[in-house]
């Protein structure tokens, strides 16, 4: 079956390591003055979920715990201002619409067939991408329950709304990705 991002279940405790993410960076999900809280931390389902995935798609000096079709190039979740709504932003890796001139490189068939793959740095490039704007409502999301721990955010909370905006996101993306690896 085939998805443009999934949560990471493989390696050495992925989970584990995503809780240990929260609580690091638990701060993140403090309550704004506006929003519901307990103990601390945002009950508000539209701040929660996108914390959440910036937590699991940040850097850091494991593999992160969402993961992403080699076409993904981007995925973000915003909330734009005066909306409340969770606005996921996927880019795409797309072919050329049009012959590329002579001399510059487009997307390239990787090894193990990764479908595209950037020309090295020291070539002309143009590269084509498809930029994809998911609204996901808000009444969408779960919404956190009270924290266990005062001040932490619950794991389970957490991978509800990672599970949730992974499951809108792919709906989304994925027939965009039968389209683009059927005409590469």
């Amino acid at each position: 079956m085939m998805v443009g991002v999934w949560i990471d279940a493989t390696g050495d405790n992925p989970q584990e390591r995503y809780g240990e993410r929260l609580r690091a960076w638990s701060h993140a999900f403090a309550a704004a003055d506006t929003e519901p809280q307990a103990g601390g931390i945002t009950l508000d389902p539209v701040h929660y979920a996108m914390t959440a995935w910036d937590l699991a798609t940040r850097p850091t000096d494991g593999p992160p715990y969402v993961r992403f079709h080699p076409r993904v190039l981007h995925a973000a979740c915003h909330r734009p201002e005066g909306t409340y709504i969770v606005l996921a932003m996927v880019k795409l890796a797309a072919p050329s619409p049009e012959r590329i001139p002579d001399g510059w490189f487009g997307w390239q068939q990787g090894e193990s067939g990764v479908p595209c793959v950037a020309p090295p740095f020291d070539r002309r490039a143009a590269l084509f991408t498809l930029e994809l704007r998911i609204p996901i409502q808000a009444g969408r999301l779960p919404t956190p329950t009270r924290p266990e721990a005062e001040g932490l955010p619950n794991l389970g909370d957490a991978q509800a709304a990672l599970e949730t905006l992974v499951e809108e996101i792919n709906a989304a993306v994925v027939p965009f990705l039968r389209i683009l690896d059927a005409t590469s």
